[in-house]
């Protein structure tokens, strides 16, 4: 395999690592608000944490990902947590994946009810229309689609929110002062806990999807190379936005979708296109969430499957129903700490392995000296 074949197969990997965190609470900005500009300064701080604790997640996935069981979801929970935890942590995500992409469905109706004026079923309906026909061809269609989605956000991404900050760069010396008086939410008490909050209650859904994706890989290490480009663009991309938040608080903070605020102060044409590219994002979270529930209960390609696929987005559409802004509030933070004993069960199990393998070492007799 060439240096191109792989550098490609490595963006692509990284891209769907990418897209499938960016959602509707990402591309709309509202994580971003809660999880890391209600902390003002502090939040680039709280940024560095998620970008460490992303790359490491997404590498050691990728790399551990292809020699767990391709026909087995589950198999990576088990392998990290132990048979009785990782089974209860399996359903747990499934349970997960499916509030998650409820959110998904409430997000994309926001913006159709936000931006166009249409009401918030329609947008609903049609992305879990849009979903549904995905998730019916497989997992190796579903990686090709959103691939590609992964960094076209992350471009629009830097560029709203980098230009939205020069813009107005000289709200930062007075940005804390600012925030005072709002009533901002925050996904946590502490900038530090709130940065890890963030990988964590990603790291239950991504588990099973990167463990999946990592087969797809052409080899170890471009799954490996594409575990930390998804890491590091996708918290490249928030710290950008973040500070176009922070040098546009007084504007977007009482806004359910803050990204689009920032896209129409710039210029009413690059909302347009922002708004199609939000709908891009959530479409590119929702399917492989989709994926996840109806994989978990049925085979691929079949009736049985079929039918799932339909259940589930009829339930999640009813359920969309609540609001968006609340939603992301309450389901994200609570299982983020789920999310941090996860990831310290996959330390604890990367530094037993390699004791052990440390151990095996000294333990091997060496070779015998020459004799004189």
């Amino acid at each position: 395999m060439s240096r191109t074949e792989k550098a490609i197969d490595a963006l692509k990997l990284g891209g769907a690592y990418i897209a499938f965190c960016i959602g509707s609470g990402y591309a709309t900005g509202q994580e971003i608000m809660q999880f890391f500009t209600a902390f003002g300064w502090k939040s680039f701080a709280a940024c560095c944490v998620s970008m460490i604790l992303f790359v490491w997640l997404g590498m050691s996935l990728m790399r551990t990902g292809r020699s767990l069981p391709a026909s087995d979801g589950g198999a990576v929970y088990r392998y990290y947590c132990g048979t009785g935890l990782g089974t209860a942590l399996e359903w747990f995500s499934v349970i997960f994946s499916f509030g998650v992409f409820t959110i998904m469905l409430a997000g994309a109706g926001a913006t159709f009810n936000e931006y166009w004026g249409l009401p918030t079923l329609s947008g609903s309906v049609v992305m879990g229309l849009l979903a549904l026909i995905t998730v019916f061809m497989g997992l190796d269609r579903l990686v090709s689609i959103i691939g590609v989605i992964g960094p076209v956000i992350i471009v629009f991404s830097l560029f709203i929110g980098g230009v939205s900050a020069a813009s107005n760069l000289g709200n930062l010396q007075t940005v804390s002062l600012t925030m005072q008086g709002m009533q901002l939410t925050r996904a946590a008490d502490s900038w530090l806990f709130s940065g890890a909050l963030y990988t964590g209650y990603n790291a239950i859904i991504l588990l099973p999807f990167l463990a999946q994706l990592a087969k797809t890989a052409k080899s170890r290490k471009t799954g490996v190379a594409g575990g930390f480009i998804g890491g590091f663009l996708l918290v490249l991309a928030i710290v950008v936005m973040n500070l176009g938040l922070l040098c546009n608080i007084g504007t977007v903070h009482d806004k359910a979708i803050p990204s689009l605020t920032l896209a129409a102060n710039i210029h009413p044409v690059l909302a347009v296109l922002f708004a199609f590219v939000l709908l891009a994002g959530i479409y590119s979270t929702a399917i492989p969430l989709l994926w996840i529930v109806c994989r978990r209960v049925a085979t691929e390609r079949t009736r049985r499957y079929n039918i799932v696929c339909l259940v589930c987005v009829a339930a999640a559409v009813v359920l969309s129903y609540l609001p968006f802004t609340d939603l992301v509030g309450i389901v994200y933070p609570y299982t983020g700490y789920m999310g941090v004993i996860v990831m310290g069960f996959m330390l604890c199990k990367q530094l037993t392995v390699r004791l052990r393998k440390l151990r095996g070492a000294a333990s091997r007799p060496s070779a015998a000296p020459d004799t004189l």
